[in-house]
């Protein structure tokens, strides 16, 4: 029986993954992104107003809402609460997320090189043909998240929790699982090449073509050459 598996469109099997689920109507409500604030059904677009506070927004809860556009750049977040909740076409390279919750939030064609996401308590999380090279999601507490077609050349998943979760035709070269919690983690499809970690992969799951990448990685933590005889 061929094995199942999951697509932009939604996931199958007992492990899929929980789509965003949002209202067919939704509130323009972009102004209203600052701290202590709570949205409910809203379409943001674009920039929220500068923080007074060195660029820090703190204590934002987003439900059911979209945001569409938005150029965070740098911007720093507290405390955000997110559920579901779709990020399109956004620019939040730099982010830094702190003691925040992302649950069935999608991130679609968005830019977060060098996210900051340690830590991130995050529960069916998608992102798609999003550009995630040096991103930082250290230490995150991860179930049911999917990777599909992005790029994570140098990603750090430093001791992260990768629980149930799908990296599929994505680039992680470079990326780092040192002490990763890797059970349940399927890497089909993704560009394996000098990965960092990879004894902590125990429990992954690859694919064929795949063996090559993961072994040379392997040789190299282990500290065996491949060479030709001299």
């Amino acid at each position: 029986m061929p094995t199942q598996r999951s697509d932009a469109t939604g996931s199958t099997g007992k492990n899929a993954r929980r789509r965003a689920k949002l209202p067919e109507h939704l509130d323009p409500g972009g102004e209203l992104v600052t701290g202590d604030t709570e949205l409910d059904g809203a379409l943001l677009t674009g920039p929220p107003p500068d923080p007074e506070d060195e660029r820090v927004v703190a204590d934002v809860g987003l439900t059911a809402s979209r945001w569409s556009s938005g150029r965070l750049t740098g911007r720093r977040f507290r405390r955000l609460r997110c559920v579901d909740v779709v990020f399109a076409n956004c620019d939040l390279s730099g982010v830094v997320l702190e003691n925040s919750g992302l649950r069935r939030v999608e991130f679609r064609e968005c830019r977060m090189s060098g996210t900051v996401l340690a830590g991130t308590r995050m529960e069916d999380v998608l992102f798609l043909r999003c550009k995630l090279d040096t991103a930082n999601p250290r230490m995150i507490a991860g179930d049911r998240l999917e990777f599909l077609d992005s790029e994570l050349g140098r990603a750090d998943f430093h001791e992260a929790a990768l629980k149930r979760t799908g990296i599929h035709d994505s680039d992680l070269s470079g990326a780092d699982f040192s002490g990763a919690d890797s059970r349940g983690l399927r890497l089909h499809g993704s560009r394996l090449h000098d990965i960092k970690g990879a004894g902590d992969l125990r429990g992954a799951t690859i694919a064929p073509d795949q063996l090559v990448d993961v072994s040379t990685a392997l040789f190299a933590a282990s500290g065996i050459a491949v060479g030709d005889r001299r």
